[in-house]
């Protein structure tokens, strides 16, 4: 859940706030809240992960790491959208940016326990034994993968171009 969540805040911070310190906490803090559900359901083995994903040291260390590096991408590419829209000046609008990203983390909350087996296939019924994650985590960790390194590149590429000129 926490990779889906983390590109739709970065796509939200990166296109509303111009300021970076603005964006960072667009972005933390909603995550912060998204990985904490998140953390508690499984722990209480509402998951397709088993509880010892996350409670069961040294173990659990995996589980904590990914986490902060799905965070980094997602401040990386919320960086990045912002640089390429506002280029470091511009009228942010964080605080319609911490709405829309709240109603974005309240919805997905909502939808994972309205709607548990659209959205989080196999939970609770079945705890997969290798605790990998869910398709839709997987697939939020590529989407902000992605856009990390085509921001990058066109970032990167910009800045060569700003130097020739």
């Amino acid at each position: 859940m926490t990779g889906t969540v983390g590109f739709f805040l970065a796509l939200v911070a990166g296109l509303l706030v111009a300021d970076r310190r603005q964006v960072t906490t667009v972005v933390v803090w909603p995550f912060v809240a998204i990985a904490a559900i998140q953390t508690w359901g499984i722990a209480s083995g509402r998951g397709v992960s088993p509880p010892s994903t996350v409670d069961a040291w040294p173990g659990a260390i995996g589980y904590y790491v990914v986490q902060a590096l799905i965070l980094g991408l997602a401040l990386a590419v919320a960086w990045q959208i912002s640089l390429l829209r506002f280029g470091g000046a511009g009228r942010s609008r964080t605080t319609l940016a911490y709405l829309i990203n709240g109603l974005l983390c309240t919805l997905v909350v909502s939808g994972f326990e309205l709607d548990r087996p659209l959205l989080d296939p196999g939970s609770v019924a079945h705890h997969s034994s290798t605790g990998s994650p869910p398709v839709l985590g997987m697939a939020g960790i590529g989407l902000l993968v992605v856009a990390f390194l085509a921001l990058g590149c066109v970032t990167l590429r910009r800045r060569r171009t700003a130097r020739t000129a």
